[in-house]
């Protein structure tokens, strides 16, 4: 019974805790920095890609244990063109498995039945053997709303591209 009741409260209260920090993320403000860098909130920046609206990007970065992709906004570029983003959105994962990656934006060689959509954001893992991808999860960029939506992985196809 105390297993049960256990279970119960990791079921309610985890998805609060992920909320919460969903929350404080989306409106948060920051300068475009480069990759590696750290923000002031301790987030370190992974890279990320523009969106068909090249007014919208989506950056990874992790946090101690946890990694983050974020929806942004460019609200401002200063005198140099540096972008400042406001986070709209955020999608929260635990580390990665080493041969799992996102592939996105004008650097992805994925294709949703057959066409490019720069607003598709996907999971994948990597098989070596194969030289290929597995499709994990999917996800769009609606820039209109403001939101990443899930969507279907069925007619998504990533190709390995050697560089």
């Amino acid at each position: 019974m105390k297993l049960k009741l256990l279970f119960l409260l990791i079921f309610l209260i985890v998805p609060t805790i992920v909320s919460a920090q969903k929350k404080d993320l989306i409106g948060y403000r920051h300068k475009g920095v480069i990759y590696g860098a750290t923000l002031p909130n301790g987030a370190k920046d992974l890279g990320g890609g523009l969106l068909s609206n090249e007014n919208y990007g989506v950056s990874r970065f992790s946090k101690g244990k946890k990694f983050m992709l974020w929806l942004e906004k460019i609200t401002e570029r200063d005198a140099r063109g540096v972008p400042s983003w406001e986070v709209r959105d955020v999608l929260s994962f635990g580390k990665l498995k080493k041969n799992q990656e996102f592939l996105f934006s004008y650097s992805s060689s994925c294709l949703q039945n057959g066409k490019e959509k720069l607003d598709l954001i996907v999971q994948a893992e990597f098989l070596s053997k194969a030289k290929t991808y597995k499709i994990i999860q999917a996800w769009r960029a609606n820039v209109k709303r403001e939101k990443f939506e899930k969507i279907l992985t069925k007619g998504i196809k990533c190709a390995y591209v050697e560089s």
